[in-house]
């Protein structure tokens, strides 16, 4: 590190390694990253949904569990694709492994350099410490795996798994009626609530079009 960026390293030193080293991720987070990718791909599919009606986001929750079926036909493997894509990294990266095995569950396994790192093929455990974190077989575990003519795809856990997908996917959201078709259930008509005028200073607001600001409902340049 201190090759690359003296600035970064600078500021890893100054940072608690629990929150940036991966020697410290807990197990059970089944997760590998730093960044927070999966909360921003969440945040995106919800952002258009924040100012939308509940029967809006009823449909496109409708919409995304035919998408996902009609998806999981399309799988080749028992795996999903992206899934897969890691699966077949890994297992080319693990040729450079040579796996010695201790004649009952443990394998020890050199790599490059002076790494060498345990598999216990009964537990799914390798000291690197990646299969417990993504629970797919290290480089190392794929690599004791195929020394002993087995298929390393039949130990990446069952979440990723063709048929866990299926029961997740498994609910139906069915078809409803117009608005016209609705029951009334009372008298009164719900209406939205009165907007009320903060008061203070008025915000200024940028109108894209004329590039012009506009100032207590003034325009200015």
């Amino acid at each position: 590190m201190m090759s690359e960026s003296m600035a970064a390293y600078e500021w890893l030193v100054d940072k608690d390694p629990h929150n940036w080293s991966m020697v410290y991720f807990k197990d059970t987070v089944i997760y590998d990253m730093l960044c927070n990718n999966m909360c921003e791909a969440f945040s995106k599919a919800i952002l258009q949904a924040h100012d939308k009606p509940v029967v809006t986001i009823r449909n496109y929750l409708m919409k995304r569990l035919v998408k996902k079926k009609i998806e999981l036909e399309k799988w080749k493997n028992d795996i999903g694709p992206n899934v897969f894509r890691v699966f077949e990294k890994l297992k080319m990266k693990s040729s450079i492994c040579h796996p010695e095995y201790n004649g009952n569950i443990k394998f020890q396994v050199r790599s490059l350099g002076d790494e060498q790192y345990v598999v216990n093929r009964d537990t799914k455990t390798c000291d690197c410490k990646r299969w417990q974190l993504i629970w797919i077989p290290s480089v190392h575990g794929i690599s004791s795996h195929l020394s002993s003519n087995r298929d390393p795809m039949n130990y990446i856990d069952y979440m990723y798994k063709k048929e866990s997908f299926i029961k997740a996917y498994a609910l139906m959201i069915y078809g409803i009626s117009g608005l016209r078709m609705w029951p009334k259930i009372s008298d009164k008509t719900v209406q939205c609530p009165q907007f009320k005028k903060k008061k203070g200073m008025r915000k200024k607001s940028m109108n894209l079009q004329s590039n012009k600001v506009r100032v207590g409902g003034k325009k200015s340049l």
